[in-house]
């Protein structure tokens, strides 16, 4: 059998690999990524063509099947798991089988049985289609799947159910179709069913975006908009977290010491600047500890699981990372700890003691100036 019958498919693999590849990240350069892939592709296609001569012919599907054997070397070049690895080659072979398909039946009509006849149609196909997919369609389908995490694992099996379908689907379809000389109503249920394919493709990205959107608005009412530490209301809803599960935990309460003196001096505007960066210092200390909250004006919160180390509430009282780029020497901060084990008083309870921890602090330090 000549290996011109193997064109049209080694093209297919070609487009498929450089669209997976612009979907995942690689875990080494690209040279070595393509080198791998190739070596592979060489390997499977010499097993392939010495051992199976007679199955692939004329775009019975034989070889768009073993596509799922790519799974292999992706899973080696690329950093994402299996899952999100096979959503990816399922969609990359609906768009590339999609093509091939319709080159064998738009040959089929004009010109069967000729190799050459399918050769020039797919490149058309491809011509006419690539820059809209890569600039339309994969961007958005990237969007979507780094944006999956947003719903339940649950998301996953259908899109991949959904992606593997419609493979199959048009692989079946395929193989119908080669039994027969192609006509103009299959070409036209070919592009039926990729456009379904396709619509159903943009109203997933349609759900993901409003999701995305949704989740924006709910952080922007939970988010202090100077800060973009938590706000009172995120303050409210954490902690009632914790007590409804009756964790340990550890409550700070923090106040900036004389931070009028920061406005009078150098005005609001530097003033709002010192609480963004006092926020960002400490935030940067509880990173692996807990959650900032800006309780009001220059007062705000932490809430910690377990025992916060002394070493972290020294470190905020200190302020060492208070660097260069503040807009203002750093003017100390008060802080109250309270450690809370269950059974909880109620959060308002919790917060009014901590409170008088924290003004305790400050009284103790204007007494300790005075002296």
């Amino acid at each position: 059998m000549s290996i011109l019958i193997y064109l049209p498919s080694l093209e297919v693999l070609f487009f498929n690999l450089f669209t997976i590849d612009k979907c995942c990240r690689r875990k080494y350069p690209a040279v070595k990524t393509a080198a791998v892939l190739l070596v592979f592709s060489v390997v499977l296609f010499s097993i392939f063509y010495t051992f199976s001569e007679e199955l692939a012919f004329f775009g019975d599907g034989t070889l768009s099947l073993l596509g799922f054997v790519y799974l292999i070397p992706m899973r080696y070049v690329y950093k994402e798991k299996i899952p999100f690895l096979f959503i990816v080659l399922c969609t990359c072979w609906v768009y590339t089988l999609g093509i091939l398909a319709l080159a064998f039946e738009i040959s089929a009509v004009f010109a069967p049985d000729s190799i050459f006849a399918v050769l020039l149609a797919e490149n058309l196909l491809f011509l006419g289609t690539l820059i809209p997919f890569y600039r339309w369609l994969v961007p958005k389908y990237i969007f979507v799947i780094e944006n999956l995490q947003r719903f339940d694992k649950s998301w996953y099996k259908y899109i991949a159910l959904n992606n593997s379908m419609s493979f199959l689907m048009l692989e079946a379809l395929n193989r119908v179709f080669r039994r027969e000389a192609g006509t103009v109503s299959r070409i036209l249920v070919l592009l039926l069913i990729l456009s379904v394919i396709y619509v159903s493709y943009y109203i997933l990205y349609t759900i993901v975006v409003d999701a995305v959107k949704m989740g924006q608005l709910e952080k922007n009412v939970l988010m202090d908009s100077l800060t973009k530490a938590g706000n009172r209301a995120k303050l409210w809803e954490d902690l009632h977290q914790f007590l409804k599960k009756d964790q340990s935990f550890s409550m700070l309460f923090m106040d900036l010491d004389r931070f009028k003196q920061i406005n009078d001096r150098y005005g609001h505007m530097i003033g709002d600047q010192y609480l963004k960066h006092f926020a960002e210092v400490v935030s940067r200390i509880l990173s692996d500890h807990g959650q900032l909250y800006r309780f009001g004006g220059d007062e705000f919160v932490a809430v910690c699981t377990g025992i916060v180390p002394q070493e972290i509430v020294e470190e905020i009282q200190k302020c060492r990372e208070w660097d260069d780029h503040a807009p203002c020497p750093f003017n100390q901060v008060s802080v109250g700890v309270l450690f809370c084990q269950p059974p909880h008083q109620d959060a308002e309870q919790i917060l009014q003691q901590v409170d008088r921890l924290m003004y305790q602090q400050k009284m103790d330090k204007k007494r300790a100036v005075q002296a």
